[in-house]
């Protein structure tokens, strides 16, 4: 989302609004991320047709990440046209990217990434395009997992699907991710859609399931895999970047997850995984008068040793019951385990 302070003179820097968490995403092999705007250039706007600034490609690429999914309810925000612009700014970042399509080839090649030596192929997935249909001469261009993304987004397209899984599995890459946009927004459970859908990934290849759109925390989990391997899955880590007043909708995670790969069998496996919370921070809320991700861990300390030149102590208090609706919502104390 575009926030006001980001912009300096006549040019924008979103930067700043990373300075909290770019330490994790620059200490990864790779970091990626979901994308919910377009790059169509000027006039930008918000809701509920997004397009922003190019400089927020460079900006995330600048703090640290790789690879954005493309795949939301927003693709079609800015048409076709928007969507190929988009696609080539994130191009010209450096910025790799996986769900939307500005050719048929593309979207039947299979993007695999390297993270630390293990290829992982990447796929990514929306339920719909709000009603903006996909160009019917360009219809490859979204990657929509139902057949009904026009009206009820309830029918599940499982042929794509176990299609694009198949591709996936003969690509040569080691392990499968999934991004995928679902679910109910403003819920902080998953819905039936959701736990349906992340099993039939699960018992079909994939070993992450990567999940979005809610704009608030969903349970994540290890999942054992029906092979004995381990795999994990987020419904969805809530928003990043965001201007919105909900409640939850200023929470989320940076989470890090540890890939292995067996030298004997050539398996990969999550073998550790951990999130730091995060907290959005409005301007108003701020006392330098800025949007700001705080990690809530690190600012909590400052401010209990006396540093209040970011955080109050409402805002203190805020985030310490925010710290503690993530530990509720993700059923966990911030390091995965595998449930009994």
């Amino acid at each position: 989302k575009l926030v006001p302070d980001a912009r300096n003179g006549e040019a924008y820097d979103f930067t700043h609004l990373f300075a909290d968490a770019r330490r994790y995403y620059e200490a990864a092999d790779y970091t990626t991320a979901c994308l919910e705007t377009t790059f169509n250039g000027p006039p930008y706007s918000g809701y509920p047709q997004f397009c922003a600034p190019d400089a927020l490609a460079y900006g995330l690429k600048t703090v640290g990440f790789n690879l954005l999914s493309t795949a939301s309810n927003h693709s079609m925000d800015t048409w076709y046209g928007g969507l190929v612009r988009t696609l080539d700014v994130l191009d010209a970042a450096g910025l790799e990217h996986v769900g939307t399509y500005r050719t048929q080839q593309e979207r039947d090649t299979v993007k695999i990434i390297d993270v630390g030596g293990i290829k992982l192929a990447m796929l990514a997935y929306t339920f719909s395009t709000n009603g903006l249909p996909v160009d019917s001469e360009h219809p490859y261009s979204v990657s929509v997992y139902t057949t009904d993304y026009m009206t009820d987004c309830s029918v599940v397209d499982y042929d794509l699907i176990q299609s694009d899984l198949d591709k996936a599995g003969q690509s040569g890459a080691d392990a499968i991710a999934v991004y995928v946009h679902w679910g109910n927004e403003y819920h902080t459970e998953p819905s039936e859609q959701q736990e349906q859908l992340a099993d039939y990934l699960f018992a079909h290849g994939a070993t992450l399931v990567l999940g979005g759109h809610a704009h608030v925390p969903q349970p994540m989990e290890l999942r054992t895999l029906p092979d004995g391997r381990t795999g994990y899955l987020c419904y969805c880590l809530g928003n990043l970047i965001s201007n919105q007043f909900d409640p939850y909708t200023n929470l989320t995670a940076a989470v890090t997850l540890t890939l292995t790969r067996s030298g004997e069998t050539g398996q990969v496996t999550v073998s550790g995984a951990e999130y730091a919370p995060m907290f959005m921070l409005h301007a108003s809320d701020s006392n330098e008068g800025r949007y700001r991700l705080l990690d809530i861990r690190k600012s909590m300390q400052d401010f209990e040793q006396g540093d209040t030149s970011v955080v109050n102590r409402s805002v203190y208090d805020r985030m310490q019951q925010g710290r503690s609706d993530l530990h509720r919502i993700f059923g966990t104390d911030e390091v995965l385990s595998l449930a009994a």
